[in-house]
Parts: structure tokens; sequence; C-alpha cells
């Protein structure tokens, strides 16, 4: 014996010369065994397949480092009968959980009904053909990586395969090790970006407590979070105007302090009625009122023990139960309703309010003690008009959040888009904003948010006012052709109203995308200190 190789033959007419192939490669072949009677020094006998095993071959599961949420799925897609089951035997062999289809309307409906890791293609199939299909194999959010196959190894074809999105190229005859190389590639490389997702993905979830902006503003709210988180049991009040991301700041406060390893509690007392409010703060023993849980139940207090406790609205608090929170801020110890133990507690209180609780303190609504004891440390969230500069910034990271969760390749935003978002004056601040572009993600189908995909807005000024003042304009006379007047008008009313553009647009009686198309036609640039905002 010459060596340990051996060919398997089934299923293809051997022809002369084909020999040469496998010695052409410094493969040493002892032994060429067909169905029905051996091989014949290059005269054809029954038929062939083209997988070839030589000596230093499938040594244990190539596959075994491999972590997938399962098998990895793979579809051999080949007319051959015997080519489909080789490969099955093969992988099967190695772990993967294996598919197989003779034609190309079968493969697509698997495809249709199932994903897969890889796919093995013949290009020479019944019917369509594999380059046609090639481009409908490799849909989806998660394409499959497809290997072709081919006897017919043209560069034309090779090009034309790898251009359609094909990741290798596998002439027959081929032998295991390099079905199984270009595999374990492929699913390696496959399990590399699965892993870069869920990083990514993490990460995501790990930043959503940041404060997103670089504002002046809101540089100096970032600044007074990384000083009280150095402070663990201080009380901080949170105050800000609706939707300006109140609750976001006690979520920083809470992650970036010592106590980030325990549960953080959050509850509107605007929400539920006095009673409810204190039975939930508190907890309440057994039958201590009617209706009550026999078991009795445990309060807030003491589910966020070793945590933070973030009172929302505490400016809606009845009186008598802010009597009951200053007790606990002062003895650190609770009482359950219809208890008569006292219970402490270990936990941060943050509040916030978007009322001005000293005016409240002199209108007689609110206790004066609570007060100075909520506002040890005072953090004034700034309304997103207070800071215009983060509207870009803002709009793209909620672009990005909103277009994952939505499984949509959404690019960014148009320059008309881009100076819609800032010139509006967003009175439901950054709640609104991220609302609008969820809108946005919802009506675009793909690319670019442009202008049509937003809601409509009442204005661009911050007090929504939309008055619109046609004054006389004079223009100059010199050259008296329609398009140069057009071109001075559009200019001056630009210049007057600041390059808002929705109000020139207002005040020239025409829509945003006609003044904008005006602005190209006579080359009147864009508004000092913009610039077209786009994500890659």
């Amino acid at each position: 014996m010459i060596g340990a190789a051996c060919v398997t033959l089934i299923n293809a007419p051997i022809r002369a010369g084909e020999m040469a192939f496998f010695f052409a490669r410094g493969q040493k072949v002892n032994t060429l065994a067909c169905r029905n009677r051996p091989w014949q020094g290059g005269q054809q006998c029954g038929r062939r397949t083209w997988i070839v095993r030589t000596k230093n071959e499938h040594k244990g599961r190539q596959m075994k480092n491999l972590n997938f949420p399962g098998l990895p799925r793979v579809l051999v897609i080949d007319d051959e009968d015997g080519i489909r089951e080789g490969l099955r035997a093969l992988l099967q062999a190695e772990g993967v959980a294996v598919e197989t289809s003779s034609n190309a309307e079968d493969a697509v409906r698997r495809i249709e009904r199932k994903s897969f890791d890889a796919i093995f293609l013949d290009l020479n199939l019944p019917g369509a053909d594999g380059l046609s299909i090639l481009p409908t194999l490799r849909q989806g959010s998660s394409p499959a990586d497809v290997v072709v196959l081919t006897g017919y190894g043209t560069v034309a074809n090779t090009v034309e395969a790898m251009r359609k999105g094909a990741c290798d190229v596998i002439e027959k005859p081929f032998t295991q090790d390099r079905i199984l190389s270009v595999l374990r590639r492929s699913l390696e490389t496959r399990q590399l970006k699965n892993e870069l997702t869920w990083l990514q993905d993490r990460v995501r979830e790990l930043t959503a407590t940041e404060l997103v902006g670089l504002s002046p503003a809101i540089r100096q709210v970032q600044t007074r979070i990384d000083q009280v988180s150095h402070a663990p049991d201080t009380t901080v009040l949170v105050t800000g105007k609706s939707g300006t991301g109140k609750e976001l700041v006690a979520r920083c406060i809470h992650e970036r302090s010592s106590r980030r390893h325990g549960p953080f509690v959050a509850i509107n007392c605007a929400a539920l009625t006095e009673n409810l409010l204190e039975a939930e703060l508190f907890g309440y023993e057994p039958g201590a009122f009617t209706g009550a849980n026999r078991e009795g139940k445990e309060g807030l207090f003491a589910v966020a023990a070793g945590g933070t406790l973030f009172l929302d609205e505490i400016g809606e608090m009845a009186k008598t139960l802010q009597a009951k929170l200053l007790r606990v801020l002062q003895e650190r110890s609770f009482r359950r309703v219809g208890g008569v133990q006292d219970v402490g507690t270990d936990v941060r209180i943050v509040t916030s309010t978007n009322r001005d609780l000293r005016a409240e303190v002199d209108a007689g609504r609110f206790r004066e003690d609570l007060f100075y004891r909520l506002n040890v440390m005072h953090l004034e969230v700034p309304s997103l008009a207070e800071r215009p500069e983060d509207i870009p910034l803002l709009a793209h990271f909620f672009l990005d959040q909103i277009g994952r969760q939505m499984g949509k390749a959404l690019s960014g935003f148009t320059e008309e888009a881009m100076e819609t978002l800032c010139e509006y004056g967003w009175p439901g601040n950054v709640r609104e904003l991220r609302n609008s572009i969820e809108h946005a993600a919802i009506v675009c189908p793909a690319g670019m948010i442009d202008e049509v995909h937003l809601p409509a807005f009442t204005g661009g000024a911050p007090d929504g006012s939309d008055t619109i003042s046609r004054g006389s304009i004079t223009l100059d006379y010199k050259d008296r052709s329609i398009r140069a007047l057009e071109g001075q008008l559009v200019a001056r009313v630009l210049e007057e109203t600041a390059w808002n553009i929705s109000k020139a647009a207002a005040v020239l009686g025409i829509n945003r995308t006609t003044l904008y198309n005006k602005i190209r036609l006579h080359s009147l640039g864009r508004r000092p200190g913009t610039a077209k905002v786009t994500v890659s």
C-alpha cells in the first residue's frame, strides 16, 4: 500500500485523466472504490462522488469549540444524491445539524421557514441555477454564509458568485479537509459577529443610564451627579420640567454610587391615593385594614434596602404622609401600617418634582422642614430649549436605539429634517423628541429620515408662537429678471428670520421643501454654523 488515502466514487461517470487531478495536489491514492467494481485505470466505471478522504483528515470533531445556541445549522443544495448524502454524513459527524435540498425551489422554501448558519450551494441545479437564487439565500437580518460548489470553476462564475455574496468557492472534486476548514472559518466568523452584537447590546444597556449631551448645561448636571455619587447616603432633590429626564438622572446617581449593586425602586407619588401610597412605601401588617393581604406586605423602603428609592413627583404627596417621610429621613427607620415596632432602613432617597417646592412651602402646601431634608443636594435638569446644541446628538442617539429595536437600517437625517428638529421649541422636552424620532422611524422605510417622516410641529419659537410678519422688503433693481429678484427676495427673508426655515417659508408662502430647492437654485449657501448631519 503506497498510502492511506481513499477516494469514494459514487453517482457520477469517471473520465480518463481524473486520476491526475488528485495526484496534482500531492495526494497519494491507493484505492478507488466504485459502487460495483474497482477503478480500471482511466476507464469509466459506474458513477462517482467528489469527496476525497486523505490520510490526515477528520481527526476528531473540528467544530467542538464553537459556541452556538444549539447546533450550527447547515443547508446543502445539490442535485447529486451522493454529494448531498456524503456531506450530510461528514457534517453530522462534526456535530452539525444538516438539511439537504435537490433544487432551487425547495431550497428557497426552506430558507423562508427557518434560518441557517451556512449553505453549500451547487451552481448547476435543475430549473433555476445557483447564481440566480444566491441573493435570495442571503436575505434577512442575519443571512447565512454561502459556499459555492462547482464542477465548472470558471473565473467568470467565481467572480459573479463572490459579487452576489458568496463567502467562498470550492471546486469539485473537493477534500473533507477543504469542506471542514471552510465551514469552521465561516462558523467562527459568525460566532465572533454574534458575540460582538451581544457585547454592543450589552454596552448600550449599561450606558442607557448615561445623560446624552455636550452642552454646558448638561455638563453641569453630569458634574453634580459625579459629586453626589461619592456620598451614597445623601438625599437628592431633582427638579426640572416634565420630560427632561429626571428619573434618568436618579438612575445615573444610583448606578455611579456604591449602592449600584442594590435595587433601584421608583414610585410615582401622584399616581396613588394617600392611603395606598403609605401602604406601598411602608408596607402593612396582616389585617391592618379592610382588604389587606392576610400575610401582610413588604413596603418599598424594605424592598429597596441597600439601594435607592426614587420618589417621583414628591410635590404631590399629602402633608400627613410628608410628616411620616420626614421621620424616616431623620430616624432612618419606619413603621409598617398597623405595626407597633420600628424597622430600620438603609436606602438613599432621591426625589423629583416639576414644581417649585419653595413656592409650595410659601403657599403652605409642602412642609418646610421636609423641604430642607430633601434639598441637601439639588440638581436642576435643563429643558431641551436651554440646550438646543444637544438636539442633533440626542436625535442620533434615539434613532440608533429605536432603529435597532425595530430592526431597521436607518442611517441618519437629511439636512432638512435636522433643520426642522433644531428649530422646534420642544415644549415636551427630551420625551417629546424621542417620541418624534420613534414616529419618524416607523414611517421611514429605510435609509435617512427626511422632513416628511417627522410629525407635524406647531412652529419654531420656544413659546409656540407662529406670528408671521409680511412687511415690505426693498430689493436691488439692477437686474430686473424674475430669477434675480426671486433670489434677492429669498435671501432677504432668510436674513430677517435668522435662517429659520419654517418662518421664512411661511413669510414667502411656500413649503419648506420648495424653500430648500430655491436656496440651492440661487446658491444661497446654508445657515452659518450648520452642516449636514448623518450617521455612518
